[in-house]
């Protein structure tokens, strides 16, 4: 089994993105930046991110924060949670306050009462929000004479009871009441609004850090009001000099959520082609440098199944050995694959028959695997999760031998390309208690070459053909096992079979 949480293990040869991303963030010249690492759902932007801490955290001058803006979503107000939750990490630190720690104390000092100050002004920021809305009413139950003044504060302060902590405990509550009625005050309130952005780069150069980078991941969950919101936060409070953002999104979810949340002014103006594309040109705002993570290659998909199947089947001291050697191999070798021919002169352990004989078979299919799965790294660590679940359980039943498991797999490759042809051959097989003549059938057509598939014309694919073809051939195995371990999508067939395999019926209980 394998983790699906992102990782900076690289078995994908994404190390190269990751420093070509650090060479253009680490460049003074080229800051203030944000860059968009763009890809599908699952293509490994995360892993990216990752690998880019790690190289960014080696570099004395850089001090990185990895920033998660999914964690805040239940937050209304998404632009100050980006803003606190930056901030408070910088505070948090250690490396931060690494240039000023042994200076004079006044040094340390200045950065302290810098992050107090910017620290009001975040505060300053949320009361304004919340006394704008509540001003109105309160001013208007106090000239009518205080009647609904209370239920007035009480709706006011339950539609903002996730900040009452910070903002409205004890004596502040009275000092909420006065903010709300009066205004006299609030030319400060917006003065702290206006001077957040200059205090935020203040902070950044008496911490005499050379650069803050900051990595934000999975914005392409929010809401769509949240990710314009985050973007807005970046650009208008946080965007300053010695500062770089990365953001990892689907480019195409946050120009749809842009489009979402703008979708009346798209509507009123049709006759305008430029709004076609307003979520492009609205995200061509706050992102300098796109990049587009591209698809992995057949190849690749091969090399990081075989990566994967080393993970599962080594130590994890014998696994770094091999790891460390791909990332040295793909650095000279873009183009071609890393297979078992490498890897066995890294390993120096005995009995890896197994993994070979594994790594071999599969490798085999990574092309259909790759297709079948949109050449998603995500998608594909996922499919062999469900391999190796599956297979367990046929080893429950003492089924655990070679044929049984790359027979297992190739009719999971079945089930992905076609779920219809995967519930037809479940339906052969559950009515035969031998290898059913329709399977015998297909295997000699492909066995002969025969093009004429006649009542078989849609089995008449390449990819189809492969799986028929390679050994172990599905009659060499009882079909009805393997499919009992694969009924996630058979509930319906398989009805009257019973949930417990047939070497199981004999045990009591």
């Amino acid at each position: 089994m394998w983790s699906d949480i992102e990782t900076s293990k690289d078995l994908l040869g994404y190390s190269i993105h990751a420093s070509l991303l650090k060479d253009v963030i680490t460049n003074p010249k080229n800051l203030p930046i944000t860059v968009g690492l763009y890809g599908d759902w699952g293509s490994g932007k995360s892993s990216i991110l990752k690998i880019l801490q790690e190289q960014l955290e080696k570099d004395d001058d850089t001090v990185v924060v990895y920033f998660d803006g999914w964690s805040f979503e239940n937050f209304d107000d998404a632009k100050m949670a980006l803003i606190q939750g930056i901030v408070d990490a910088l505070e948090s630190n250690e490396k931060f306050f690494a240039k000023v720690k042994d200076d004079a104390k006044g040094a340390m000092d200045a950065v302290t009462e810098a992050f107090v100050k910017l620290k009001k002004s975040i505060n300053w920021m949320r009361m304004l929000k919340f006394t704008t809305k509540a001003a109105l009413p309160v001013a208007s139950a106090v000239i009518s004479g205080g009647a609904s003044i209370i239920p007035t504060l009480i709706s006011v302060f339950q539609e903002n009871k996730e900040h009452l902590t910070d903002i409205l405990t004890g004596d502040k509550a009275e000092e909420f009441l006065q903010n709300a009625i009066n205004s006299e005050d609030n030319e400060k309130k917006y003065k702290a609004v206006r001077e957040f952005r200059t205090d935020f780069e203040a902070l950044i150069n008496k911490s005499k850090q050379g650069r803050i980078v900051i990595l934000i991941d999975d914005l392409d969950r929010c809401l769509p009001r949240h990710i314009i919101d985050n973007l807005e936060a970046i650009k208008l409070f946080l965007n300053v000099p010695k500062t770089a953002f990365v953001i990892a999104a689907d480019q195409y979810i946050v120009s749809n959520a842009i489009k979402s949340e703008y979708k009346t002014i798209i509507e009123a103006s049709k006759e305008d082609r430029h709004h076609d594309n307003l979520g492009e040109a609205y995200m061509e705002k706050f992102i300098q440098l796109p990049y587009i993570l591209p698809k992995i290659s057949p190849k690749e998909v091969e090399t990081y199944v075989t990566l994967l199947f080393c993970q599962s089947a080594l130590n994890e001291q014998d696994f770094l050995k091999v790891q460390k050697d791909f990332t040295s191999f793909v650095s000279e070798n873009k183009f071609e694959k890393y297979g078992w021919d490498n890897i066995k002169n890294v390993l120096s352990v005995d009995n890896t028959q197994e993994l070979s004989s594994t790594i071999g078979f599969v490798s085999h299919f990574s092309s259909i695997i790759g297709n079948s799965l949109r050449w998603n790294p995500r998608l594909i660590k996922r499919f062999l999760n469900a391999f190796e679940v599956r297979f367990n359980l046929l080893s429950k039943s003492g089924l655990n031998n070679e044929k049984n498991r790359f027979a297992l797999l190739k009719l999971m490759l079945i089930e992905q390309k076609s779920l219809d042809l995967f519930n037809q051959m479940n339906s052969w097989a559950m009515s035969s208690h031998d290898t059913p003549k329709e399977v015998l059938e297909l295997e000699t057509l492909v066995d002969t070459g025969n093009k004429d598939f006649g009542d078989y014309k849609e089995w008449n694919s390449l990819e189809l053909k492969q799986i028929f073809a390679s050994e172990p051939k599905f009659s060499q195995v009882d079909l009805r096992e393997l499919f009992w371990v694969s009924r996630d999508n058979l509930v319906d067939q398989m009805s009257g079979i019973a949930l417990i395999p047939v070497s199981y019926t004999h045990l009591t209980l």
